[in-house]
């Protein structure tokens, strides 16, 4: 689909060529002692005018049209309809015709738009009468030096005197023009059409348009760089909160630039996702191929990942999935810890118990009740108390840890009370649960974290030294801080 263009003129978006071949800017007029030296003085000579304001000589323009037509040029605007006209579908030229009573009357570019409306009909074929527009800042009262009348301007001429077709590109140059409207037209436009919005940026070159020859440009690039300072900090406090599909969605827009250089945060805000989902293994694997990661063994890592996200659940307020994570992150942690220390006798089933053969008695023959009574079985679901036991007689450490103690009894049973009745959990409710003597996060992340500890054989000092997330996310916050995007935003400084 073709876009729809809209493009401020401002007093320095028109050459004239003179007699002798070079091109002056009809609006520079720069003053000395009261008398212009800028190139509007050549211009001015050139046609033999005298005591004229810029609105006066672009309506003698305009008026002698036919003589002039070939001698006039876009600076700013010409190149991009040199290089995109074929592209473009619509456009809409916004030009300043203020009130009599106001001083700045006399710099309006009501007759400079009209010049350059011409000179694109008459130079491109698909571009026509039908499908130019001018749309006019002033006649109202509206001040173009005014960012709050310009946005409201703005805001009304979005709705109703712009139309533009869903999914239609929209092409914005806003060189041209006091700063303020410029400014307007960039935060209205990005307020009602978001990242639909593409802008050209114009540097201008002096010795190009003294050729007749218009200034270089960039573009057309996305709007939302204007927002990238507001976004950024959006998209960190996001993160604080640890929602990265949130982040992610809104920076995507950025990541599709060919310009931009976002290195390895798209894939680690990508893998922060599918952490948040518990696909740790799948984490791992995007988490790796972006970034370095110290060696990873086998699958008992993901005890720590668990607990952590039950750690990140309670910083959410989420007190139910705290509880649940932090439970299943040692729960889980046992069954493959058997299944990986144990291959000969426990036998893993997909969203079942594993089953434990009872040749385990050859090596521990404590655990033969749980294969004679109430009759003799060759294997067993391995759960409850046959779990508790084979882990302590595995490792002894377990049977006196008060940690285990704890997570076997009041945990246990905590799980299993909140997981089947309704509402919600207090955040004492989840410390308590992990024994009276746990007040805060800090001892119920301890008790956790000494687990899994004893049953990995890791010395970890905490769960979030422990995470391979925690790392990932410290990495994922400080190159989002340390990007940056260039706008080439020079229009500010241009007054007219």
């Amino acid at each position: 689909m073709k876009s729809v263009l809209i493009a401020t003129i401002g007093t320095r978006d028109l050459m004239f060529q003179i007699a002798s071949g070079e091109w002056f800017n009809v609006g520079d007029d720069r003053m000395q002692n009261g008398e212009i030296i800028g190139e509007q003085a050549e211009v001015l000579s050139d046609l033999g005018l005298h005591n004229v304001s810029f609105r006066e000589l672009t309506k003698y323009l305009l008026d002698n049209i036919d003589t002039y037509i070939e001698r006039l040029e876009p600076a700013i605007t010409g190149n991009i309809f040199n290089k995109n006209a074929s592209e473009i579908e619509k456009v809409y030229l916004i030009a300043t015709d203020q009130k009599p009573e106001v001083k700045q009357r006399e710099k309006d570019t009501l007759y400079t738009t009209e010049i350059i409306k011409k000179w694109i009909i008459r130079k491109f074929q698909n571009l026509n009468n039908d499908n130019i527009s001018i749309l006019y800042v002033g006649q109202d009262g509206t001040n173009p030096s005014d960012f709050e009348q310009m946005f409201n301007w703005w805001r009304k001429t979005w709705r109703k005197e712009i139309h533009i077709q869903p999914h239609q590109p929209i092409w914005v140059c806003v060189k041209g023009g006091v700063g303020q409207t410029s400014e307007a037209a960039r935060v209205s436009g990005l307020s009602f059409y978001g990242d639909r919005i593409l802008f050209f940026e114009v540097q201008q070159n002096t010795r190009a348009n003294r050729n007749g020859i218009p200034s270089d440009y960039s573009g057309p690039f996305l709007g939302t760089n204007y927002l990238w300072d507001r976004n950024q900090k959006q998209a960190l406090k996001l993160l604080e909160s640890y929602d990265y599909t949130e982040a992610y969605d809104l920076l995507e827009p950025y990541f599709q630039q060919p310009s931009a250089n976002f290195g390895l945060i798209p894939n680690l805000l990508k893998a922060g996702k599918l952490w948040n989902q518990g696909q740790f293994e799948r984490f791992l694997s995007l988490a790796r191929s972006s970034t370095q990661i110290s060696s990873v063994q086998g699958r008992l890592w993901m005890a720590y990942e668990q607990a952590y996200l039950g750690v990140i659940r309670l910083r959410q307020k989420n007190t139910t999935e705290a509880m649940l994570h932090s439970y299943r992150a040692i729960e889980g942690l046992l069954y493959w810890w058997a299944a990986d220390s144990f291959p000969d006798y426990v036998q893993e089933r997909k969203n079942q118990y594993p089953l434990i053969k009872d040749s385990i008695l050859q090596k521990y023959p404590s655990l033969k009740n749980y294969f004679t009574k109430p009759e003799r079985k060759t294997e067993v679901k391995l759960q409850g108390w046959l779990l508790e036991d084979l882990l302590n007689e595995a490792i002894p450490e377990t049977a006196n840890s008060i940690d285990f103690q704890k997570f076997w009894n009041s945990a246990k049973d905590a799980r299993n009370n909140f997981s089947h009745r309704l509402g919600g959990l207090a955040e004492e409710d989840v410390f308590e649960a992990w024994g009276e003597d746990i007040i805060n996060s800090e001892q119920w992340q301890k008790r956790i974290l000494n687990c899994i500890n004893l049953v990995t054989g890791k010395s970890f000092k905490n769960l979030s030294q422990a995470s391979i997330f925690s790392q990932i996310h410290t990495q994922v916050l400080e190159a989002i801080e340390k990007q940056e995007i260039i706008n080439h935003d020079n229009n500010k400084h241009q007054s007219s």
